[in-house]
């Protein structure tokens, strides 16, 4: 098992104090930028990690005189000391803050909810309100019923183990220390991204039969067309004439992001730019197309490097929802003492699923 190691944050005596301090020192000397020196962390700021070992043995009333460098470090991994929760403080921080400051474009039009259980998640997609009915001069009002398809997903889990080792300590090794945690920060925030970009791009089928992208959703350009004012405006108007599951009642959905691969993003950039008005009047782009967000995701050149897509904002309509397991949101550490390899063990571990719930609010041109 691997019970997680907490660092208490009320009733700072002395032990705790002393311990942020360590840990403080050795995120200074990852990051000096990311993590300033705190005052009580100066005296650590110039000890190794093995100085740094013996003096936490010495703060436990281990009496550390004679020992050699690899007795310092086997039991200060494995000992009463704090030095074990030192590293788990310092790697728990390092790989948050790479996996927080890594670029998730999706979330600006995907949709985040929680999971309760690692069970299949129905999600409902709602169509439109029923049209209300004129109310005749009897009073009685008629029952309507709301359309509704459903899509299903659930939540799976990720995960890998990082160990820190005595070697690293004897060694001195902080960049193994710090920054293969961080790595692993990135991987996760990447991880995520693959997953969610994985359904633009493989477009995969919806609960009707039908790929998310089709032309029976009438959310795909029959023909690929570069990405300018004309083409955007068309899959603007295919945006807005989408209809409810009446086949009737139209929705007059109204994108919000532009979507682009790497191969684009400039000419995306120019196409939304505020600031810029052509000599020419007819070559003026509308302030509609100018509000659209760029969105540029170079996970989209592989698959194409001229196909381009709109995005609904997820507060109209729904477009691809993420969930993470509730308690559990984004990146999960644990730590335990090292039984296959001298020293600690990290668990980093990823909760999370992510699904297209509804067609409408997303739309493809192929480009040219």
């Amino acid at each position: 098992t691997f019970p997680h190691v907490s660092i208490p944050l009320g009733g700072r005596d002395e032990r705790v104090t002393r311990r942020d301090a360590v840990a403080n020192a050795l995120l200074h000397r990852y990051s000096p930028t990311l993590f300033q020196l705190d005052d009580a962390a100066r005296q650590y700021r110039g000890m190794s990690l093995l100085e740094l070992a013996r003096e936490s043995l010495t703060n436990a009333g281990v009496n550390t005189r004679g020992l050699s460098r690899d007795e310092v470090a086997t039991r200060s991994l494995h000992s009463t000391s704090d030095f074990p929760e030192i590293l788990s403080a310092v790697t728990n921080k390092t790989l948050r803050q790479a996996y927080e400051t890594y670029p998730r474009t999706f979330m600006l039009f995907c949709r985040q909810v929680l999971a309760t259980d690692f069970k299949a998640m129905n999600r409902v997609q709602l169509g439109e309100a029923p049209q209300l009915l004129e109310v005749g001069e009897s009073g009685e009002f008629k029952r309507g019923t709301l359309g509704e398809s459903k899509e299903s997903y659930k939540v799976k889990t990720y995960g890998r183990v990082v160990a820190i080792t005595r070697q690293t300590l004897i060694n001195d090794d902080l960049d193994a220390f710090t920054r293969i945690p961080a790595m692993y920060g990135n991987s996760i925030a990447q991880l995520e991204s693959d997953v969610v970009w994985g359904i633009i791009t493989a477009n995969p089928a919806m609960a009707d039969g039908n790929a998310l992208f089709h032309t029976t959703h009438k959310n795909l350009a029959g023909t690929g067309t570069a990405l300018a004012v004309d083409a955007v405006g068309a899959a603007r108007a295919a945006m807005a004439l989408q209809t409810g599951f009446d086949k009737k009642t139209v929705l007059n959905i109204r994108p919000a992001f532009l979507i682009v691969p790497a191969a684009l993003e400039l000419k995306a950039e120019q196409l939304v730019a505020q600031n810029l008005v052509p000599a020419d009047s007819t070559k003026v782009v509308p302030q509609s197309i100018r509000t659209l967000s760029p969105i540029s995701e170079p996970r989209l050149d592989a698959a194409s490097a001229t196909a381009w897509y709109l995005a609904a904002s997820p507060n109209q309509i729904d477009t691809i929802e993420y969930a993470y397991l509730e308690g559990q949101q984004g990146a999960y550490i644990e730590t335990r003492n090292g039984f296959d390899v001298d020293g600690v063990e990290i668990k980093c571990r990823l909760d999370f699923g992510a699904k297209a719930i509804d067609w409408r609010g997303l739309y493809k041109n192929p480009g040219a």
